[in-house]
């Protein structure tokens, strides 16, 4: 049932899509280019903000947040986000006229317009981040094929990537359509412990491991314990890890690296042996 529904609304999407930016764009209107140009500038520099405190408090997180590494992190940096985003907007609309405050006239008109402009862009930003989040975890969950809710996710992800409204979707979504793919490819690869094997002896890896500068890295006794303990602030901040990654030869070979075609590898299915 829940598949079909979402086949129905499919062929809607691009009309509730067009209402909603025009929406966005009667919202802007009213609230003013300065208020709603806020906005824009606060959804964006959320995302930041957000990234920025997971990072400093990451260590904190790990100790007093009851989930695995990152999640605390995330919904750390999440919160810090939609802080930063609630106060900017707030504080906007204490300080700035709304576009039936001003007087009539071409400013009225220049703020109206403006404001209107702005939440186009509102609009796309919060239509570009829904498909791309929708889209990720269904590849996500299309890797896991556990459960009733991860059948529904990939269906809706399947749902949303059909027809007329899947061409919109290609359109819009800043993310390229192979990285979906790559996700549901590793998330399989890591689901089996042969296929993990498989991607580990996939020749083109081989040759990636047997750089030296990456040799030593995962050699180190420190990257491996902090590897083992989850410790992702201290894998990031190793002067090895900058090291390695400012080499030319490690950044010739990941350039080279084909890495859809070694989850490929990975996958494939081993030749069975004749029966004695």
């Amino acid at each position: 049932m829940f598949p079909g529904v979402l086949s129905s609304w499919s062929s809607w999407l691009p009309l509730a899509a067009g209402l909603y930016l025009l929406f966005e764009i009667w919202r802007g209107w009213r609230r003013g280019v300065v208020r709603h140009g806020v906005s824009v500038f606060a959804l964006v520099a959320a995302g930041g903000v957000g990234w920025l405190f997971a990072w400093m408090t990451g260590p904190i997180s790990d100790r007093i947040m009851p989930f695995p590494v990152p999640v605390g992190r995330v919904m750390f940096g999440c919160a810090a986000g939609l802080a930063f985003y609630v106060a900017a907007v707030v504080l906007s609309s204490l300080l700035f006229k709304k576009t039936s405050q001003q007087s009539a006239g071409i400013v009225r008109l220049i703020y109206g317009i403006g404001g209107g402009l702005f939440g186009l862009v509102f609009g796309l930003l919060i239509l570009w981040g829904g498909i791309s989040l929708v889209r990720m975890m269904g590849a996500v969950e299309e890797g896991r094929e556990t459960g009733a809710g991860s059948a529904q996710m990939a269906s809706m992800k399947e749902t949303l990537e059909k027809g007329r409204a899947g061409q919109m979707v290609d359109k819009i979504d800043p993310v390229p359509a192979n990285v979906y793919s790559l996700i549901t490819k590793f998330i399989r690869v890591t689901q089996s412990p042969e296929a993990t094997a498989r991607l580990f002896a996939d020749p083109g890896v081989q040759r990636l491991l047997a750089q030296p500068k990456l040799d030593s890295l995962f050699a180190d006794p420190g990257i491996a314990s902090a590897a083992s303990r989850g410790n992702h602030f201290a894998l990031l901040t190793s002067p090895k890890l900058f090291e390695a990654a400012s080499d030319p030869e490690v950044q010739k070979s990941f350039a080279e690296f084909d890495f859809e075609k070694a989850l490929d590898y990975a996958l494939q299915s081993p030749p069975t042996s004749p029966a004695p």
